[in-house]
């Protein structure tokens, strides 16, 4: 079995501050000084960022005392800017107007200060590219990137733009900006397969935006192909498992079976299940759903049910002999869940290394909209 390695990356835009030796009395006098407040502000932001605590409150003090020493046009507040908008956490209209803001800010600064089509200004235009609720804005935020991007004189900096770019119009604008993204995703992974090697990260993340802009058009063998591509990058080339190998593995059961290739599906399922969690034994996994159909005659009465069954998941994830425990709403609800259950597909139960059956018990609720 193949040993997981992890990685953290913590990136920090503001350029290191000097350290000041100061006696007690020293602090005490300049407790109110403004320089004082941001460098003791700053510090307790690097810690947070360490220990992953509290990181936003600090972030936002580190910007509102930077912001009153260094000015409302200095790189340092745009940066400062930044770091806050980055550890603003949650979702809402609101959190992303204010993350907009602070992004829109810095680039305001950065632009002022090196030029329109300074790389300085990239990470600003892709966060306003994200937050901005314009398809049309995020666009040009994104061709503002790319632009930037090939003054570099760097082939492979362009591509990551592209993919960057790519990834986020499919993310949030794929119904208005579909065509662009599949472009910019198209001529990032012209570049990668002719550069770089198909264990590489961006190799990766372009196979899967690929397959999954193949699966969106139903061009399944595509994105069997390139699922495939992953799955086969990391068996050959990575010495450990990896959350996108698993990934990878999962989505190609659903495609299979879509197909109707259960065998096919079968090895992904065991190639997952020896994979999570990375250890000897473990429970069996669901992979595959099927949503169970609500049953026609009984809409024309808006009636909801459910059903708990009972199923045993073999040693190969199919499910076999379902039967019913208890149910609300009549016999038609249970031949639907039943339908429903049969075409699911687990990662089976591993026992000392080896994949066994097991029972298994879920609750199937129907509940019709009456909007």
């Amino acid at each position: 079995m193949k040993l997981q390695q992890l990685a953290l990356f913590v990136g920090l835009s503001l350029s290191a501050l000097s350290a000041t030796t100061l006696s007690t009395q020293a602090l005490a006098s300049q407790a109110s000084d403004p320089q004082t407040v941001f460098s003791q502000a700053y510090q307790s932001y690097l810690a947070a960022v360490k220990a992953d605590k509290n990181v936003q409150q600090t972030a936002k003090l580190a910007y509102t005392s930077g912001k009153a020493v260094y000015g409302k046009s200095d790189d340092n507040t745009a940066n400062l800017a930044i770091n806050y908008a980055k550890a603003i956490k949650g979702y809402g209209d609101e959190l992303n107007e204010q993350r907009f803001a602070l992004y829109n800010e810095a680039h305001t600064i950065l632009a002022a200060n090196h030029g329109k089509l300074s790389i300085e200004t990239i990470d600003a235009l892709l966060g306003q590219a994200n937050y901005t609720t314009s398809a049309y804005k995020a666009a040009n935020f994104l061709e503002q990137v790319i632009d930037i991007a090939k003054t570099q004189n760097k082939p492979k900096f362009v591509a990551d733009m592209k993919l960057e770019a790519a990834s986020l119009l499919a993310k949030k604008f794929s119904s208005k900006k579909y065509r662009e993204a599949k472009n910019y995703l198209e001529e990032a992974d012209e570049y990668y397969r002719e550069n770089l090697p198909s264990s590489s990260v961006e190799q990766i993340k372009a196979n899967f935006l690929i397959a999954a802009f193949a699966e969106g058009s139903k061009k399944y063998n595509q994105a069997i192909e390139r699922l495939n591509n992953i799955v086969t990058a990391f068996d050959d080339n990575l010495k450990y498992d990896h959350s996108a190998e698993l990934t990878a593995h999962s989505k190609l059961v659903g495609l299979y079976e879509k197909q109707g290739k259960s065998e096919e599906a079968t090895k992904h399922c065991l190639a997952i299940a020896q994979m999570v969690p990375w250890k000897e034994s473990q429970e069996q996994t669901p992979l595959y759903r099927v949503n169970p159909k609500y049953p026609v005659h009984k809409a024309r009465f808006s009636t909801d049910g459910s059903v708990i069954m009972e199923f045993e998941v073999d040693a190969a994830g199919f499910v076999k002999n379902p039967k019913v425990l208890s149910s609300e709403g009549g016999s038609a609800f249970e031949k639907s869940a039943k339908a429903a259950l049969e075409q699911w597909r687990y990662a089976p139960k591993f026992e000392n290394g080896k994949p066994v059956s097991a029972i298994s018990q879920v609750q199937l609720d129907f509940k019709i909209n009456r909007h």
